[in-house]
C-alpha cells in the first residue's frame, strides 16, 4: 500500500539539526506513527512521504522554517515569578509544561499545555520560549516506512486535526501564561 491521506505510518526515523547533529531518533523514542493528511508531522516531510510503500528509505532535507516555522519573537512571554511556587528549582535551559489562561488568568475547561523554554530569570519574572527549539532551522529527517495501513474511520475520527495552540497576543501579557496545575514541573 502506498502512503497517502488517510493512512496511518508507522516510521523508524532520525532527525539532524542544521550542524547534522543527531536531535532525536527513535530508537530512544520509539517509532513515529501519524495519520498522512492530518498536519501531524512537517508539510515538506509529509509531502516527500507521499506515495512511498513499507521498507522504503527516504532521506529529506527541510530548509530553515520548512519542519518547524520561522522563529518568532514573540513566542516569548514574561510570567511574573509569582505564577511559580516559590521553592520551584527553574534554571534558564529548562523545559516547563505551561497551560495558557484567558485574559482574566482563568484556565479554560478545555485548555491545553505546551512545553516552553526558560530563557531567562529575574525576581520579576521568568521569561519562556513557546518556539519550538529547530524553529528557523533547516534540519534533515532520515526514515524507513516500517508500516502503512488505512486508517479506520475510528482512528480519523480521535486523530482529527485541532489547530496547534497558539501564543495570542492577549495571552502574551504578564498574566497570560501559567505553569499547569500552578506549578513549574
Amino acid at each position: 500500500m502506498k502512503i497517502g491521506r488517510g493512512c496511518i505510518v508507522e516510521l523508524e526515523y532520525e532527525l539532524f539539526d542544521s550542524e547534522g547533529d543527531l536531535v532525536e531518533d527513535s530508537k530512544e523514542n520509539g517509532p513515529m506513527v501519524y495519520l498522512h493528511g492530518n498536519e501531524e508531522i512537517p508539510d515538506g516531510l509529509e509531502s516527500q512521504l507521499e506515495g512511498r510503500e513499507q521498507g522504503e528509505q527516504v532521506h529529506v532535507a527541510l530548509g530553515p522554517g520548512e519542519a518547524y516555522g520561522d522563529y518568532n519573537p514573540d513566542g516569548l512571554v514574561a510570567v511574573p515569578r509569582e505564577q511559580f511556587p516559590p521553592d520551584a528549582e527553574i534554571v534558564p535551559g529548562d523545559w516547563i509544561d505551561v497551560t495558557l489562561a484567558d485574559a482574566e488568568g482563568k484556565e479554560p475547561r478545555d485548555a491545553q499545555s505546551i512545553e516552553m523554554k526558560v530563557v531567562e530569570i529575574s525576581p520579576e519574572s521568568i521569561v519562556l520560549d513557546a518556539n519550538h527549539p529547530l524553529a528557523g532551522q533547516a534540519c534533515t529527517f532520515d526514515l524507513k516506512v516500517l508500516s502503512v495501513r488505512q486508517a479506520s474511520e475510528k482512528e480519523i475520527e480521535e486523530r482529527r486535526h485541532e489547530p496547534e495552540l497558539e501564543v495570542e497576543d492577549e495571552a502574551q501579557d504578564e498574566e497570560g501564561a501559567e505553569p499547569e496545575g500552578g506549578e513549574a514541573s
